[in-house]
Parts: structure tokens; sequence; C-alpha cells
């Protein structure tokens, strides 16, 4: 039990460092960069770019030679970001990340120089690692998180999250002049609402259905006249209906279905007695002349 206990103590100062360190070391963070900024990464890195208000603009683009693609900001409240993939070919040394606005054409149109990138020097072992890991890698997240008081949607990625039965507002400010012109459908959507508007706003209420199962949904828009496939507009994200109360839609369904099964009751039990009514008339008629022409045959015979 003693030779235990000097190993234990003797073994205390080599944990000691490890412990203080705990799991993040086991895996390194991912490295980032921001406007000015001077990031160091190696190949196959994942890089994530932020930019706040002021520093780049929604839709902007970042670009360096190293990247493995250009990154394009999208809305993370209160944050404009992008992630890029540093290429396994990148070369040692440190090279500008060049921004440009959304709306610029050409390649060169208003370039910026936004930050650096500064790619350390790795061996052909680890290039041959980062080619594996590349393609692992997953599927860019192309979803945007907006501030909750702004209209919705702000873009065709901004996805927000509404219960299953409620009634939520479209708003669309890039259509000036189309009112009524533009429909949308969804999965999602217990009808077919039309956007609406006199001036630059157009807007729709979109009741989604009880039973839609929680997931993300894409609305699509159908302009009037056009020829082609509805296209992506919009995305939401359905949560289950709150929890002791009734869905509104299902009422609704049952209040139609009952209104509509009312007046096929009325008919029928009008026509019904409409038909008993008219074969008792028909009935007397016949009647009365077979009773006349017996009384005729009977005078006549005296």
């Amino acid at each position: 039990m003693d030779r235990f206990r000097r190993a234990a103590w003797a073994a205390l100062p080599l944990l000691l460092p490890l412990l203080a360190a705990g799991p993040a070391s086991a895996a390194p963070s991912t490295p980032s960069l921001t406007y000015g900024g001077l990031a160091s990464v190696r190949p196959g890195d994942t890089l994530t770019i932020d930019a706040r208000s002021g520093e780049a603009s929604y839709g902007d683009t970042l670009h360096a030679s190293v990247f493995m693609a250009t990154g394009r900001l999208r809305m993370r409240d209160p944050l404009l970001t992008t992630t890029v993939t540093i290429a396994c070919d990148a070369r040692p040394g440190t090279q500008p990340v060049i921004r440009r606005g959304a709306g610029d054409v050409g390649p060169d149109e208003h370039p910026f120089r936004w930050a650096r990138v500064r790619v350390l020097p790795v061996d052909e072992n680890a290039r041959r690692a980062c080619r594996d890991k590349v393609k692992r890698l997953p599927a860019p997240d192309l979803e945007e998180h907006w501030a909750p008081g702004d209209t919705w949607p702000q873009s065709e990625w901004d996805v927000r999250t509404f219960r299953a039965g409620s009634r939520v507002t479209l708003t669309d400010n890039d259509d000036e002049g189309a009112d009524g012109h533009i429909s949308l459908t969804s999965r999602a959507f217990a009808d077919r609402p039309v956007l609406r508007g006199a001036r630059a706003v157009l807007t729709a209420t979109a009741t989604l259905k009880c039973g839609a199962a929680p997931g993300l949904y894409v609305v699509y828009r159908h302009d009037a006249g056009q020829s082609g496939p509805d296209r992506p507009w919009a995305r939401l994200r359905v949560a289950p209906a709150a929890s002791g109360r009734s869905c509104s839609t299902d009422q609704a369904a049952a209040g139609s279905a009952g209104t509509s099964r009312a007046p096929v009751v009325a008919w029928t039990a009008g026509g019904v007695f409409l038909a008993t009514a008219a074969g008792t008339l028909l009935f007397r008629r016949a009647r009365n002349r077979q009773l006349g022409a017996e009384g005729a045959r009977g005078r006549s015979a005296v």
C-alpha cells in the first residue's frame, strides 16, 4: 500500500498540467478572424470570419488565395459570419483577405483589404491528412438568424420558429407594385396566402397546419404569369402546438365541415318532402280520373 501511495505522489506533478488543461487540450479551437485582424491557420483548418455592424454588410464576400472557396457573410444576429476552409496546398506566408460588396459585379470592382491570414508551415504528411479531412467536412450551415424584431423573411434562409396551428405574417420589401400578383405555398400552410399592399411593402398572413410535424419547411413563391417552377422564397421551422390548447386550424376544418354538411342535409330533407308530396298529388289525380271514368260507364249502361 505504501508503495502505491508513493507512486501516486510521484506521478502527481506530471498529472497536474493535464488536469489543468482539461478536455479542450485534446480538441484545438477553431481559428477565427475579425476586421483588421490576423489569424494563424494551417492547411485544412476551418476559419470562422465574424463582422460587426459597420465592418461589412450582409451578402459581402471574403476571399483569399489560400481559401478553398469564397465566403459569403450571412446573418447570425448580432454578427455577420461565414466559414471558409484553408486549402491543402496553401504555402506558408501571409495573405490578404479581400472583401467585396454584395452588389459588385466584376472581380476587381471595389476590392478592400479587410484582414490577413498567416499560413503556418506543415510537412507532407500533414498535407495528405488534410486531403482526407476536407473530404469529410460537413456541408455548410446556410441557416440565418435575424433579430426577432425584424420582419420575416429577410432572406431565403431567414429561419424563424413558429408553433403548429399559429398564424404568421410574411413581409416582402422587394416587389413594389406587385399587389395581388405573388402567392405563397408551403407544406406547412393550411392555405395559400397572396401578398397584398398598395405601397413598397407587401404582406400576407398564413395559418400553419395543426398536424404539421416539427421540422424545417420551405415557402415557395409563385408570380402571376410565370412559366417555370415555383422558387424557394423563405424557410420556417415548425414547433409542436402549445400543450393544453385546441388548434385553430382543426376547429376551422371542423366548422367548415359542419357548415358544408348542413346545406346537404337540408336539401336532402327538402328533396324527400317534395318527392313525397308530388307522389301523393299524382296518385290522387290518377285515382280521381279512374273514379270519373267508372261513373261515366255506369250512366251509359243505364
